[in-house]
């Protein structure tokens, strides 16, 4: 296996890990890609027009709503308990 040069931008994870954020933070939430659409007609712009940039918010916005939440619980004291097993 070749070595990866070091860069502090970037970090190596096993594919095990990968996959499992993959599956659980950069999933789209249901109902995001319809907020998406509402916005851009909110601002005047066709959806339909824009169908890379739909693809975007809805990501986006699912990942603000998933940080969104998790600042929540941990402002109110919740450990994540996948990381912090309950004492």
């Amino acid at each position: 296996m070749a070595a990866l040069p070091h860069n502090p931008q970037y970090v190596t994870l096993p594919r095990k890990d990968y996959e499992w954020l993959l599956a659980c933070y950069w999933s789209p939430m249901t109902g995001m890609r319809d907020v998406a659409v509402d916005l851009l007609a909110e601002w005047g712009h066709d959806p339909a027009d824009h169908s890379e940039l739909l693809d975007e918010m809805e990501i986006e916005l699912s990942g603000a709503l998933v940080d969104t939440a998790a600042d929540l619980m941990r402002d109110r004291g919740l450990p994540d308990l996948r990381v912090t097993p309950p004492a």
